[in-house]
Order: C-alpha cells, then sequence, then structure tokens
C-alpha cells in the first residue's frame, strides 16, 4: 500500500504485457462504506466509482490497467468552542489510476482480485461559524475552502461469475492521502503534509468483453 507497491505492480503490467496472450477489457462499478480519518474526526460516508480497464491474460491469471472515477457522500461534523458553534459540510471526488490483477484457480467457484494506483482527490469543505455571545444577538459567518491533491490507494477482493462474463464481488480498499487542516494564524484552512487512511468495503460489478 506504499508507492512502491504500486510501482512495482506497473512495472509487472509493463513487463508480461508484450508476452502475454490476449486479454479482457472490463467495465466495473463499486458501491459501499467508506470510514474516513478527515482530520476534524473520524466518520463514515458513502462511496460510488466506476472504472474500465484491460487485462492481459496470462495462464489462471490476468495482469492489466484500469483507470476511473469516484465519489464520496456529504460528511458532516460540528463542535461548540465557548460561545460559538461550527458546523462543516465536506465533499470529495476522486479519479485514479493504476495496476488490477485478477486470478481465478482452476478447481474454485471464486477468483481473487488486487488493485493499487494513485489518486487525484478533490475536496470542498463548507463552514458555518455561529457565535452566541450572551447579551447579543447571533452572528454567522460562513466560509469555504477547494483544493486538489493525490495519494494512493491499494486494495484486495473475492469475487464469483454469476453469467458469462458478469461478475459480483466483495472489494477492501485503502487509501491514503493529505488531510485539511485549519491554521489559526493565518485563519484559513490548508492541506497538511501530514497523510490520513481511509478504508472502504464495497460490493462490485464487473462485465468483461
Amino acid at each position: 500500500m506504499r508507492k512502491s507497491g504500486c510501482a512495482a505492480l506497473f512495472a509487472a503490467c509493463l513487463a508480461i504485457a508484450p508476452a502475454a496472450s490476449a486479454g479482457d477489457f472490463f467495465i466495473n462499478g463499486q458501491a459501499g462504506r467508506i470510514e474516513l480519518d478527515s482530520g476534524f474526526s473520524d466518520d463514515s460516508s458513502s462511496l460510488v466509482q466506476g472504472s474500465v480497464g484491460y487485462r492481459w491474460g496470462i495462464g489462471y491469471a490476468q495482469i492489466g490497467l484500469e483507470g476511473g472515477l469516484g465519489q464520496l457522500g456529504e460528511t458532516e461534523f460540528d463542535y461548540t468552542a465557548g460561545t460559538v458553534d461550527r458546523a462543516y459540510t465536506l465533499s470529495s471526488r476522486y479519479g485514479f489510476v493504476g495496476a488490477n490483477a485478477r486470478i481465478k484457480p482452476p478447481v474454485l467457484p471464486v477468483y481473487f482480485i488486487g488493485r493499487a494506483g494513485v489518486l487525484g482527490i478533490r475536496r470542498e469543505l463548507d463552514e458555518t461559524a455561529i457565535d452566541r455571545t450572551v447579551g447579543t444577538a447571533p452572528v454567522t459567518e460562513r466560509s469555504e475552502f477547494s483544493d486538489a491533491s493525490g495519494g494512493t490507494y491499494a486494495g484486495v477482493g473475492v469475487g464469483t461469475t454469476i453469467l458469462p462474463l458478469l461478475d459480483v464481488g466483495l472489494m477492501l480498499n485503502q487509501y491514503r492521502y493529505s488531510q485539511v487542516q485549519y491554521d489559526p494564524v493565518g485563519d484559513e484552512y490548508r492541506l497538511s503534509d501530514d497523510k490520513r487512511d481511509a478504508r472502504s468495503v464495497t460490493v462490485t460489478v464487473e462485465y468483461r468483453f
């Protein structure tokens, strides 16, 4: 799940491609839940993503490349500091490209999937702060933060074929990315050098052609 692991998987794909037999194009969809470490609070959100790719055949294994887009459901959290109530809404979208491997043992009714690659993430944070100082009317302030950053991902899964060329499965994915952090000196939000992890469990449907 480190960058070196992603690079090794990419190198393996490129090394075997010329000698591999014809494989399959595939369209993949995933939907499930993701556990987030957002930098504000630990939370969970929904996740949907779609991808396309191609895998070259090597005996019982297929190794190839994938790329796609995904989106997380909005997460909301709040806290109170003194007389100020703060509420946040965080939305995230991402794109990814990576390597994808599928292994189908001949005597088992299941297949195994491994994937790893790099992410491009776009996050938007909306903050609403209400100052409820006693003896005065509440004062509401709103601020926004939007930025893009990179990260990595890796995942493993298992599935089965329910119709010719149509598969269903279960995936476990892990992501590593920069957190959004509040800078009290500049009174602004920014991307931190600290890395955060997120983990998702998704149901996957894949059509090969």
